[in-house]
């Protein structure tokens, strides 16, 4: 078998030390070598000398002696990674020509006597300097031939060692806790479970799913390879394999199981990748990889010991070229956070290194490690908060990937190596679902943004199938079927999906409140699960308190959203490149989030930041242990004081959430707390209001703070506050902000709207987009004094078109605020402690009236009604701190003690 160039991407770690020092790079200079005078020439520039195809000779590989020869004299026969740098002769007349985007330029090449390789020398991303990939040279010294393309100089050619990412010592050591069954199969299914998938093939709900596969599979599929061409990767032909190899697991149809066997060896003989870098490649690459692995196990009886040693030569092959490397410990990949977190360890590496187990087992102790050792115990931790700390899109994305390790185990095993908190995950992405069919925002969002407005749905049903098969939710069922199945992946398909399990489109048994927890501390208050677009159900999130895993997680501790008849309050990014100034400046920073700001003109800038924009800290760090995250301050953001939402725990009246935000940003904030009562009012003109306290100290008067919302629509401004409106499907929808603290005329009131939406003190960052998320108004509202210490009090009601706000009775007093709205009585702690005094309320007459304080101490308080003459007890829950009741006419005094010989119990 000859030896082939293999790609290897450009973030890999090419770095081998030898007492200290980086292994030398061997500079060859092209000009200098062999030039096929003929086809090119030598040519100098300003800028560089190197060698360009002459312009009557086509370019690319026609029959002809290659265009330059090059003798590299290595020290030792080995791995090395050879790298180009060129120039584009003429730049403005390529950029007409490109029509791409890439101003992509291939040159060919041949080391020895091994096939022909087409690799990129130029384009826009990496520009002049290109690394070609990793290949094997077998001598000390060997020819390289080169065929260039037009209007390029290619000066030279560096060589240098290829380091691969080295293993850390407990993986090297490691003796894995759990390993594949003797028995095939051992993918998908075992010898328990392949009965039982065989016969679910009866099944009417599996019927198109399974015609589908036998129509592929039936069908002969011509492919042809030429051993001396290489190819690149076809979608299509790896899912007629992946068709085939299942119908041979399903049925035993030994014709059909040798055609998959045949078409999966040629294709892998010739299949090459190249040194493309766009489009996160190594997606497909794992694809391919993963098809690889099926077809292995499912078809092994089929398959001679020399096609299975060429199978495996060549899936090794691709998994060396995987981003995160092997073995899979590359320095910045980690299957914790990022791309690793995707499909190259949970399917495709898990897959390969459990089929080839019985020749290679050594593959599997690498893959088992990262999975059983650092995924599994950082997903138990992480879970204790079911949502996803990198946002909707990415978060269903890679959730999904993981719930391929899930199942692999599980069928493998019979039994789960993951915690059983990874069945609530689903919770998430129920809850941030909107009457519109998008999502609250959360993280980038490379779906919702781009959405074609009313008639789209968020859908990422292939992990709704793997949630709901392993969960066995009736609710998520019905939502992957509302998503719109899985007709794309009949065999996944076909492989999880229990038709005994109905699906379930009621939502209405689900709380209305969800309380998410600790580690990725928020709540979600909703009015309704109307799923009617045109619906008046108003939908809240609050954030704050637990951790940050950085990646696409933004930096939006206290964030607020709120939902009714479209975006009223929430985030204005627009998630358009990775990395980009307007990303790092605006789109992943609080400057784009409801939340608040302190400039602190000193705060240091990290990652790659320009703008100071006065939020929490920016972080693109993530945790990697648990130890890390609970002893590392860096990851610390706050903590959750108090979460409760009652009294009837489906239908709840009030949402109360309170945290502390102070280590969420740098020590400018000396302290900062933050409170959230969500009230759901039971009335068509005002279905909600919410009641927002901000207690803020900085560590100096001169360090400016900033309250801030966003909107998609311009806002009207009052002396009260403001005005927020949305509309959608023919509805409209109104939110009055009255800030009660600071006062109007103690407040300035500074807008940043249409282009100037992402102006963030002195930086402007406009992005071209039709989304209204691009010409949003940012509402900043900052104290005329300054002081160290400073105290908002904002009154938040959603409100049907056209209807009035409700009027609004408010008293400060020393440690808590009492507000009277609607037939609520409200007495809220300040947000940065709990109450722990006595409290006298007087009733009015008028109506019975829901008397609701949050934020009391923990431990006991007596209640008395005078007019009644009743006194009880009452025991105040840590984490809680709140209680409620109804009451018509009377005078309640509450106070923090047992009294001897009252009532034990509920008031």
């Amino acid at each position: 078998m000859v030896s082939r160039f293999v790609l290897i991407f450009p973030f890999l770690l090419y770095v081998l030390l030898s007492n200290g020092q980086e292994e030398p790079t061997t500079v060859i200079p092209l000009h200098k070598e062999k030039v096929n005078k003929k086809t090119a020439v030598v040519r100098k520039t300003d800028k560089q000398q190197g060698v360009t195809l002459r312009a009557q000779v086509d370019e690319g590989y026609p029959n002809r002696p290659a265009d330059i020869e090059v003798g590299i004299i290595v020290p030792e026969a080995g791995w090395y990674v050879l790298e180009t740098d060129a120039l584009p002769e003429d730049m403005e007349r390529l950029k007409k020509e490109d029509s791409t985007g890439r101003l992509t330029r291939y040159a060919y090449f041949q080391l020895g006597s091994t096939r022909l390789t087409k690799r990129i020398v130029y384009d826009s991303h990496r520009g002049s300097k290109q690394e070609l990939g990793r290949f094997e040279i077998t001598n000390k010294k060997q020819k390289l031939k080169i065929w260039l393309p037009n209007s390029l100089i290619l000066s030279t050619i560096r060589v240098k060692p290829y380091v691969p990412p080295s293993a850390p010592r407990e993986a090297e050591e490691y003796v894995p806790k759990v390993l594949p069954s003797k028995e095939r199969p051992r993918l998908w299914v075992n010898s328990e479970s392949l009965p039982i998938v065989r016969e679910r093939l009866r099944a009417s709900e599996h019927t198109q799913a399974w015609e589908d596969i036998k129509t592929v599979a039936l069908s002969p599929y011509p492919f042809d390879v030429d051993p001396e061409k290489e190819i690149f990767y076809d979608e299509k032909l790896e899912q007629v394999i992946e068709k085939k190899a299942f119908y041979y697991l399903m049925t035993e149809d030994e014709a059909i199981g040798k055609e998959a066997v045949g078409l999966m060896a040629k294709y892998l003989s010739v299949l090459e990748f190249g040194n493309v870098r766009y489009g996160d490649i190594t997606r497909e690459l794992g694809r391919a990889i993963y098809t690889g692995a099926l077809v292995y196990d499912w078809c092994y009886s089929l398959i001679d010991f020399d096609a299975k040693a060429a199978l495996r030569k060549d899936l090794m092959r691709l998994v060396r070229d995987m981003e995160i490397g092997w073995p899979p410990f590359y320095g910045l990949e980690s299957i914790i956070n990022g791309h690793g977190n995707e499909a190259q360890i949970c399917r495709d590496m898990l897959s390969w290194s459990i089929a080839v187990y019985d020749e290679e087992p050594e593959h599997y102790r690498y893959v088992s490690y990262t999975v059983l050792e650092q995924l599994v115990p950082m997903r138990k931790f992480e879970y204790q908060s079911p949502r996803h700390n990198q946002g909707i899109d990415y978060g269903g994305y890679r959730f999904g990937w993981e719930m391929h390790a899930v199942w692999l185990y599980y069928r493998m095993l019979g039994y789960s190596v993951f915690d059983d908190n990874i069945k609530n995950m689903t919770d998430y992405w129920l809850y941030m679902r909107t009457p519109d069919g998008k999502m609250l925002r959360d993280g980038d969002m490379f779906n919702v943004q781009y959405s074609d407005g009313e008639g789209f749905y968020w859908k990422n049903p292939q992990t709704m199938l793997l949630c709901y098969a392993f969960s066995g939710d009736r609710i998520i069922k019905g939502e992957f079927y509302k998503q719109g199945g899985l007709s794309g992946n009949p065999v996944l398909f076909l492989l999880l999906n229990d038709p005994n399990l109905m699906p379930d489109h009621d939502l209405t048994s689900l709380p209305l409140t969800k309380d998410f927890g600790k580690i990725l501390g928020s709540m979600i208050a909703r009015t309704g699960w109307s799923t009617e677009k045109e619906s008046g159900n108003v939908i809240a999130e609050i954030k704050g308190g637990g951790y940050h895993f950085g990646n696409h997680q933004h930096a939006d501790a206290g964030a607020l959203q709120i939902y009714h008849h479209g975006i009223q309050v929430g985030d204005l990014g627009l998630y358009l490149s990775y990395g980009s100034p307007y990303d790092f400046n605006f789109n992943k920073r609080s400057a784009a989030h409801s939340m608040m700001l302190v400039r602190d003109p000193n705060e240091p800038l990290l990652f790659r930041t320009k703008t100071n924009d006065g939020g929490t800290r920016f972080s693109q760090r993530f945790p990697r242990t648990v130890d890390e995250v609970l002893h590392d301050s860096w990851y610390h953001t706050g903590e959750v004081r108090a979460s409760a939402f009652g009294p009837d725990p489906i239908r709840p009246s009030y949402s109360f959430f309170n945290v502390d935000l102070t280590a969420a940003y740098s020590a400018k904030v000396k302290s900062y707390g933050k409170s959230f009562l969500f009230l759901n009012l039971n009335r068509k003109d005002v279905p909600a209001a919410i009641i927002l306290l901000d207690e803020l100290e900085t560590n100096r008067a001169e360090f400016e703070s900033y309250w801030q919302i966003n909107t998609l629509e311009k806002p009207t401004v009052h002396p009260t506050g403001f005005m927020l409106t949305s509309k959608f499907q023919g509805k409209s929808g109104t939110t009055y902000v009255d800030m009660l603290k600071p006062k109007a005329t103690d407040r300035d009131v500074i807008l940043h709207g249409g282009d100037s939406s992402a102006y963030v003190f002195g930086d402007l960052y406009q992005v071209k987009s039709r989304w209204p998320e691009a010409k949003g108004t940012r509402i900043m509202v900052r104290p005329k004094k300054k002081n160290t210490h400073i105290s908002y009090v904002t009154v938040f009601q959603m409100a049907e078109e056209s209807e009035a706000k409700l009027p609004v009775e408010f008293v400060e007093a020393e440690s808590y605020y009492l507000f009277k709205l609607a037939n609520r009585i409200v007495v809220m702690a300040k947000a940065d402690r709990y109450l722990d005094e006595s409290i006298q309320l007087v009733i009015p007459e008028d109506q019975e009236y829901e008397i609701i304080l949050v934020g009391l101490k923990q431990g006991f308080w007596n209640v008395k009604n005078t007019v009644k003459n009743s006194s009880f007890n009452l025991n105040i829950m840590k984490d809680n701190h709140t209680i409620s009741w109804k009451s018509t006419a009377g005078i309640i005094r509450l106070e923090p003690v047992r009294e001897y010989g009252a009532q034990e119990g509920a008031y």
